[in-house]
């Protein structure tokens, strides 16, 4: 949850403040002189608040009320900030404060409401609803809203008159059909047929409930789906995914074993009940319901779990065999290179799946079985797991639900992450090779459908890559990524990687033949030797994308990324990515896509100084801030610098930069 920035005293000084001048009628003359300047705040807090960055619009607004205290707009949008930062009480007061200031403004007697509801305040909420229909009569969510909030008070008769006006206007308003019908079954007043239609309907609104991240709403349309209809099988897999995005894994399980009652060979079930074992750290249960689902969904990986069983695989742990070093010099920099596959192995596989660990399993039986899911045989695909001499144990991970399957090595020593990476493609004989950390997964299809495309390209095409999403510790998705609308050869495509990185490694495939000509993942560049090898690859290939999001990325506080963050090396690998890449990117096009590289980068680094700058690191500050000026230190960085060192959250870094002028010798 975020945390407002400023005092709950504060705000209500501000509210005081702007009722009164209100109610006076008093001019500041600040005001008058200030309207240009508070149109331009207003506008610049509105960006940031859509870019969610939701600490500087709060700022902004407040500045916006410090010029002119009664601004309606100001005191409504920080009413709508402080609900979306999750302060309802501080909302209520905004809300409140812009409703005596502005009372003829529609929106802000419905926001009003809708937070009302949210807080179960059902009489409360009634009346802000009222308000705003006398202000718009004949308005759909109104009627259906304040049809919603008399139906939890018990006045259904009101809330049916309410849901019909609604219907009305739009008879295919889905919201206030299913609240019609939900208050007519609560009255004993549907038929059976009725009831399945309602039931279909409410199941409907949940998943647009969900997917607009309302879990809270989306639950109680499920639950009363499941009312109406007890056998509605989507209902019950909807509500355990819910149930499970909110944290409450057993009434998550409750549903799944409800649904496996119902439908007993769902394999898609069973790795839901996995998953929630694996947040629960219930190992053993995890396993066991990968493995029955992995076997209802595939039968190559039945057949192969029962063939490993009976062949009774000694439990050996593999060490990682020597790999012949080679270099291969592309631009001015020369980077590690693969062998080519040996001419007597036989047929290749089409794909060859790397999936790399170090220390960590919390999330690995997952990625493990998006993967085994898809497995179509050893013709088809290998997969090999390449740990990177971890001392949490990984092999009786990957062996539970892999054994006579999975490839597992264990390095001698720790390579580092790019090191770890050329082992696990070195050791690849497949024609595609995709590489996975141990905390991402992909979705279904994700093989079906680049091989699809890949297997009629030319070999000009060296890698692809699909649309993708980020998610959080809980599996939630807070960001995704869809870079061009439909499949095919990019066009300009290194003028786009070449300014920054859109992609994200679990939703890339590159082609061996690629890795054997231009070699593989740069050692130094912990950070960022994907996005390196990506321009790299770009440089002298065609590249295939797939818009479908078939991948996810996690982001947690337990991975590279965000130690590197902390520690403001991140910067350092970027600076190193951009000179590399200078250095063979076509002649033409080298210098424009390095200078737009650079400015980007310089942007990017400043925002992510406040990262150790929050952590109070200020060794990493000083790093990152050194790092932003070597990436771009022209007179217009150094301008956006000093504008950036105005900003609330930089004040630390003003503090600490005065300071160090002081202890300077005169």
């Amino acid at each position: 949850m975020n945390t407002t920035s400023i005092s709950e005293f504060k705000v209500k000084s501000l509210i005081q403040i702007a009722v009164q001048k209100h109610q006076s009628g008093q001019k500041y003359e600040a005001e008058l002189l200030d309207k240009t300047e508070v149109a331009g705040i207003l506008e610049l807090a509105v960006q940031q608040q859509r870019s969610n960055h939701l600490v500087e619009a709060e700022l902004l607004y407040i500045q916006v009320l410090e010029k002119q205290p009664d601004h309606p707009e100001a005191l409504y949008s920080l009413g709508m900030l402080a609900q979306q930062m999750g302060q309802p009480e501080i909302a209520e007061q905004w809300l409140s404060a812009a409703s005596q200031i502005q009372a003829n403004s529609v929106k802000i007697w419905f926001s009003l409401g809708n937070l009302r509801l949210v807080q179960e305040q059902f009489s409360e909420a009634e009346k802000a609803y009222r308000q705003a229909l006398v202000l718009l009569p004949n308005s759909l969510p109104i009627y259906n809203n304040l049809g919603y909030a008399l139906q939890q008070q018990g006045l259904f008769e009101e809330a049916i008159n309410y849901y019909q006006k609604a219907l009305e206007l739009k008879p295919d308003f889905i919201e206030a059909e299913t609240n019609l019908g939900d208050v007519l079954h609560a009255q004993g007043k549907l038929s059976s047929n009725q009831q399945i239609h309602y039931a279909q309907l409410n199941n409907k609104l949940g998943v647009a409930r969900k997917k607009a991240g309302d879990l809270k709403n989306a639950v109680t349309c499920y639950k009363q789906a499941i009312a109406l209809q007890p056998d509605l099988l989507e209902a019950h897999y909807n509500l355990g995914l819910a149930l499970q995005e909110q944290g409450k894994f057993e009434e998550a399980i409750i549903c799944y074993q409800k649904l496996l009652e119902l439908n007993p060979n769902d394999g898609k079930i069973y790795l839901n009940i996995g998953k929630v074992y694996q947040q629960q750290n219930q190992f053993q249960k995890a396993v066991s319901a990968y493995q029955q689902g992995l076997k209802l969904i595939n039968p190559h990986y039945a057949k192969a779990l029962a063939a490993g069983k009976d062949a009774e695989i000694p439990q050996q742990v593999p060490v990682t065999p020597s790999i012949p070093q080679g270099e291969v010099i592309v631009g001015q920099y020369s980077f590690p290179t693969i062998p080519t596959v040996a001419d007597d192995i036989g047929k290749r596989p089409f794909w060859s799946v790397v999936i790399t660990v170090y220390n960590r399993t919390d999330y690995l039986l997952e990625c493990l079985a998006s993967v085994l899911a898809q497995w179509q045989g050893e013709e088809q695909m290998e997969i090999i797991v390449m740990d990177d001499a971890s001392k949490t144990p990984v092999f009786e991970v990957v062996n539970s639900i892999g054994q006579g399957i999975i490839h597992y090595y264990r390095n001698p020593q720790n390579l580092g992450l790019p090191g770890n990476w050329n082992a696990g493609v070195a050791l690849t004989r497949g024609h595609w090779v995709h590489l996975l950390h141990d905390d991402d997964y992909i979705l279904p299809g994700f093989y079906s459908r680049l091989q699809e495309s890949l297997e009629g390209c030319s070999d000009f095409v060296g890698a692809a890559s699909t649309g993708y999403q980020n998610i959080n510790e809980k599996g939630e998705v807070i960001f995704r990524q869809q870079i061009y609308p439909e499949r095919g050869i990019v066009q300009n495509w290194l003028q786009h990687i070449g300014l920054s990185n859109s992609l994200n490694m679990p939703a890339v495939v590159i082609r061996r033949e690629a890795h054997e000509k231009l070699g593989v993942y740069h050692p130094e560049l912990t950070y960022t030797s994907d996005w390196e090898i990506y321009k790299r690859i770009a440089s002298v290939y065609d590249w295939w994308y797939e818009p479908e999001i078939l991948a996810r990325y996690r982001q947690h506080a337990n991975n590279v990324t965000t130690e590197l963050l902390l520690s403001g090396k991140q910067m350092i690998s970027i600076r190193r990515a951009i000179e590399i890449s200078e250095s063979y990117f076509p002649a033409e096009h080298s210098a424009q896509i390095t200078a737009q590289s650079r400015s980007y980068y310089f942007l990017y680094c400043l925002e992510l100084i406040l990262i150790p700058l929050q952590a109070r690191n200020l060794t990493g500050v000083w790093q990152a801030l050194e790092e932003a000026l070597t990436i771009d230190r022209s007179p217009e960085a150094v301008a956006k610098l000093f504008s950036w060192l105005t900003r609330e959250e930089a004040a630390p870094l003003r503090d600490e930069i005065a300071s160090r002028f002081i202890l300077l010798p005169l």
